[in-house]
Parts: C-alpha cells; sequence; structure tokens
C-alpha cells in the first residue's frame, strides 16, 4: 500500500506539528522532482528546507517542545547534547546519526553556491546528487523513529521512498535528451528550456534536442508555445526564452505528473 503526500502529511501531522509534516512532505517532493528535471539550484535549496523541518520535528519528538524560528545548527547541538543537560525521549546513537546527516545536508547547501554567491562553487548535478540521495535517507530515517504506523506499512512507505529514481533528463557530452520517449512535444521543449542555461535555446537546438518528436510537431508546438506566451523569442540570433509561465506550468504540471 502506498500513501499520496497528502496521506502522509496526515499521519505524520498525528505525531507532530502539522506545520512540520507538511514542510518535510513539500519540500521533500519538490526536490526530488526539481532534481530530475535537472534543476540543480532549487533542488539544493529545498534540500535546505528539508533539513530545517525535520530538524525542527525532530526536536520536538527528542524534547516534546515545539519552536518554528530555530535553525538547524542550534537543534542539533540541542539533540546531540553531548554534556547530557537535559533528558531526551529517543536514543543516544538515533539523535547522533541524524544530527550529522542534518548538518551535512544543511551546511553543503549553505557553501556551494546554491544560497550564497561563490567564487569557486556553482550549484551542479554532483552537489545536488548528494543532497537528494542524503535527504531520502534523512526522511527515511524519520519516518522510522516518528511514525508510530503499522510496521508493515511503514516499511512499504520507506521502501517507496528510497527507490532507485531515473532522471527525466540525461546530459551527455552537454547535450541534454528528455528520457521519456512518450513526451508530447509541448513538454519536451519546456522541459528542454526549463533545462538549459539561462532557459534559453536556439529553433536548431530545441529541434536537434527534441528526440521523441518529429521536427514538424517540434515546430508547431513552439508556434502553439509562442501563441500562449508560454515560450518567447529572445534574440535576434534565433534563440527561444522559457517565459515565468512556462516554467510555472513545468514546476507546477509537469513535474507533478512524473511519478516522484
Amino acid at each position: 500500500m502506498s500513501l499520496t503526500p497528502n496521506q502522509l502529511k496526515t499521519e505524520l501531522a498525528t505525531a507532530m506539528d502539522a506545520a512540520f509534516a507538511e514542510a518535510i512532505i513539500d519540500s521533500y517532493v519538490e526536490m526530488q522532482q526539481r532534481f530530475l528535471a535537472g534543476d540543480w539550484q532549487p533542488s539544493e535549496l529545498d534540500g535546505g528546507r528539508l533539513c530545517e523541518a525535520i530538524a525542527r520535528a525532530f526536536y520536538q519528538l527528542d524534547s516534546g517542545t515545539i519552536t518554528h524560528s530555530q535553525l538547524p545548527k542550534e537543534l542539533c547541538e540541542k539533540i546531540e547534547d553531548e554534556k547530557n543537560l537535559r533528558s531526551h525521549n529517543l536514543s543516544q546513537p538515533d539523535r547522533v546519526h541524524m544530527t550529522k546527516a542534518i548538518n551535512l545536508v544543511y551546511k553543503f547547501r549553505s557553501s556551494r553556491g546554491s544560497v550564497h554567491i561563490s567564487p569557486h562553487y556553482g550549484a551542479d548535478y554532483m552537489d545536488s546528487m548528494l543532497m537528494v540521495h542524503a535527504g531520502k535517507w534523512i526522511l527515511a530515517e524519520f519516518l522510522r523513529l516518528a511514525w508510530t504506523k503499522d510496521k508493515v506499512l511503514i516499511a512499504e512507505t520507506i521502501a517507496q521512498i528510497v527507490q532507485l529514481e531515473f532522471s527525466l533528463i540525461h546530459e551527455l557530452e552537454g547535450v541534454p535528451l528528455v528520457l521519456d520517449e512518450k513526451v508530447s512535444a509541448p513538454v519536451e521543449i519546456l522541459l528542454l528550456l526549463n533545462h538549459a542555461d539561462g532557459h534559453k535555446l536556439t529553433r536548431d537546438q530545441l529541434t536537434t534536442q527534441c528526440k521523441n518528436n518529429t521536427p514538424g510537431a517540434v515546430s508547431v508546438a513552439i508556434t502553439r508555445l509562442l501563441k500562449t506566451n508560454e515560450i518567447r523569442n529572445a534574440t535576434s540570433a534565433g534563440e527561444i526564452a522559457l517565459t515565468p509561465k512556462g516554467q510555472k506550468r513545468v514546476i507546477e504540471k509537469i513535474l507533478p505528473s512524473f511519478k516522484i
């Protein structure tokens, strides 16, 4: 039995503040969707949001205290409590493992160019992959410790979370490929533009990169997307750019249609 994100939020809200349950699931789902679509920076930012939500929920489970303002670093110090200054509801090994993972993701997201401007780092596939898979472990471990449901259901839900997923876009030598061979031409175009640097490509680049649809179908789709203002002509060099309206469709309609 698999649960929808909303069902999982409802289940978790029985064990913790409902705002924490909602933030945990929403940030995890969006992190996965953005990663699969090749949006490295948003997936890293969502990894940070996941850590903030889980740190606060984990602190509530361990101490019985709810806080909506303290950041992961401060909360993790209280949860680890190396000097044993207070009592805990969770075991010391579980507390240490979780806080180490939270600190790894949260610090990484802050120092590798996704939050602050860095002369050395920019959000990329490798960093996002670490964030996503570490975030996946954090969520699965959190469910194991926090959720008091039937053990079989918990095990099935965790297995669903940690299963190996495939990317929506594979890039080889700088050339992207939308892996879903059944995707329509408009969706393929929007995904490729969303993935591209600056969200811009020339017509020729789009026609070449759209492997799942014929050049004729791509041309018709470009015309229709221009009429709906989801893309626009960007330069005299023939570049086409994704508009905020088009990106909104990618984020709110297209990505959620792919199973996470």
